[in-house]
């Protein structure tokens, strides 16, 4: 389950080892402001026999931050503690209100002198209990609190070119996020200001709109900055494919523009090609539902 501005998604997925994981719900419900959101997600859950489902919720990405930090060297016990006084003064919100949980990079092949790496992960306490609030009140059975970067790695980790490595692009609509995963691993997660919104102007004599010419940009430029970072700090084989999460629109020219800029493949992912569905999905339905469908093919059990 993932809550947006908008309203939420709610997808639910059967998988094995053997298979593609099978999507067998998937579905987006808009929310407004008549005091009845309630009764809206206990109708769903029901009307898909979700009743004590295990439910992973995802985390609206303005209520956490995720930072990349050098590994305190102290006690496992401690960890938590120590990560929380080094990251108080680098989160967008009081350390009171924050829970925090931290989590590795594999396979670091540090320089002479370079500290070992690691996630920290502050989210809003109070953001959290939001949603797990909502959720409690339905007949779902809430197991464990996610972040959308964690959600997208569940994601590329079913692309073939994971193996190698994935750049993947999440654009929200003033907002996006660039991870780079391999082998199912995240190793960078950058936020960026650039959304959907302007990709989808058009320009008057039918070329490409300035402001979406500028989006374009400063999506090459960030891309780029993520690659030479992950190829400089981590010494990974070099990423040779951009994947770029659904949009609800198509948008004219962005693929052969940032493969010619950037040097690489760049595609749209297809959620239809890398799991079994009933029937195709639209790309309207997988960009709302995108971090929902990243939840549910979460193997792990631990919570944020």
């Amino acid at each position: 389950m993932h809550f947006d501005p908008n309203g939420v998604s709610v997808c639910q997925i059967s998988r094995d080892d053997a298979t593609k994981p099978v999507l067998n719900t998937c579905e987006y419900v808009v929310l407004d402001n008549s005091g009845d959101t309630q009764d809206k997600l206990t109708s769903l859950v029901k009307a898909h026999g979700l009743e004590q489902a295990r439910c992973t919720c995802v985390l609206p990405p303005e209520s956490h931050n995720l930072l990349l930090i050098d590994a305190p060297d102290v006690e496992p016990a401690e960890l938590k503690a120590a990560v929380r006084w080094r990251i108080k003064d680098l989160i967008n919100f009081h350390i009171d209100d924050a829970i925090i949980d931290v989590f590795e990079i594999p396979e670091q092949n540090s320089a002479p002198g370079r500290a070992r790496l690691m996630y920290a992960v502050a989210a809003r306490e109070s953001k959290i209990n939001e949603n797990v609030d909502i959720i409690e009140k339905t007949a779902l059975n809430l197991e464990m609190v996610d972040i959308p970067e964690l959600a997208i790695r569940n994601i590329t980790a079913l692309l073939d070119d994971d193996i190698r490595g994935v750049a993947f692009l999440y654009l929200s609509k003033d907002s996006g996020v660039i991870t780079l995963t391999r082998q199912g691993s995240l190793y960078l997660s950058r936020n960026i200001d650039v959304g959907c919104k302007p990709m989808f102007l058009r320009a008057n004599d039918g070329g490409v709109h300035p402001e979406t010419q500028q989006a374009f940009d400063k999506i090459v430029l960030e891309v780029q900055r993520s690659l030479d970072y992950y190829e400089s700090h981590f010494a990974q084989p070099p990423i040779t494919s951009l994947v770029i999460a659904p949009m609800e629109q198509e948008v004219d020219g962005i693929l052969p523009h940032l493969s010619a800029n950037l040097g690489i493949a760049v595609s749209i992912l297809d959620i239809n090609s890398v799991m079994e569905v009933d029937e195709p999905m639209s790309n309207e339905l997988q960009a709302k539902c995108l971090l929902s469908i990243g939840a549910a093919l979460r193997y792990e059990q631990k919570a944020l």
